[in-house]
């Protein structure tokens, strides 16, 4: 099911998948692998959460694709990703029964036939759902509706343990949620700017954005540790490190 490599500075061993090519409209070609992500507490410095983090690749270019560009998708495209996450999540054991972040987009748990699919990364265990697991929204924008962004909240709090929502860092970063009640605001890694003092400058302004809008403030998939002190400067609650999924070990 998946490979495991050492982390340093007491990151729990990281689960690789195996790359998996998805049959999509996309042309070219699309293939995803996933790795595991330990999301921690700067206040208790302990792990606080498991977080799946999915890695989709253009196959023909070799272009990896980030969530935010998932708007040139189709809606049965991020389907499937959504769905094959939800299914390498349902591989993964618990540890120390932590909760488990699972990324989705809001165009498929907006659906009911999205939200029903979240069970697999429980085994098929609603009791699990609600007990362990966390839906991270990983496409919100300014251009989501407001009203049915409360609902789908509404429905996913039903049956999970909390929601998260991923925004992208700029001018007025916190508008697409100011209303929405959500346990947590995630900024991620992959969306700070490669220059060391840009991204830091980055984190300080987004974490002063955000302050006071979500209980859990979490900057995931920093490049490295030492991103971690700029991030409880900033006001962050939780972080974790990226480590890249590894796409050669096998297409399935």
């Amino acid at each position: 099911m998946a490979a495991e490599a050492n982390s340093s500075s007491g990151f729990a061993p990281i689960s690789v998948g195996r790359e998996r090519v998805l049959s999509t409209q996309f042309p070219g070609g699309l293939a995803m692998a996933f790795s595991v992500e330990e999301l921690r507490s700067l206040r208790h410095d302990a792990p606080a959460a498991t977080r799946v983090q999915p890695q989709l690749r253009h196959i023909k270019t070799g272009t990896i694709i980030p969530p935010r560009a998932y708007v040139r998708l189709s809606d049965d495209d991020v389907e499937l990703i959504d769905l094959e996450t939800t299914r390498f999540a349902g591989e993964l054991s618990a540890p120390n029964n932590l909760p488990l972040i699972l990324p989705q987009s809001f165009r498929t748990v907006a659906g009911r036939r999205g939200r029903a699919a979240l069970t697999n990364a429980t085994g098929g265990g609603s009791d699990a759902l609600k007990k362990r697991v966390i839906v991270e929204l990983n496409d919100i924008d300014r251009g989501t509706p407001t009203g049915r962004l409360t609902e789908v909240i509404g429905l996913l709090n039903a049956v999970c343990r909390g929601v998260f929502a991923r925004l992208q860092p700029g001018r007025n970063a916190a508008a697409p949620v100011r209303d929405a009640k959500l346990q947590g605001l995630t900024l991620d890694g992959a969306d700070l700017p490669n220059l060391d003092s840009d991204a830091v400058g980055v984190l300080l302004d987004f974490a002063s954005q955000i302050r006071g809008l979500a209980p859990l403030l979490v900057a995931q998939g920093l490049p490295d540790d030492g991103y971690f002190s700029v991030a409880e400067v900033a006001g962050f609650t939780h972080v974790s490190r990226r480590v890249a999924a590894e796409p050669a070990l096998e297409v399935a």
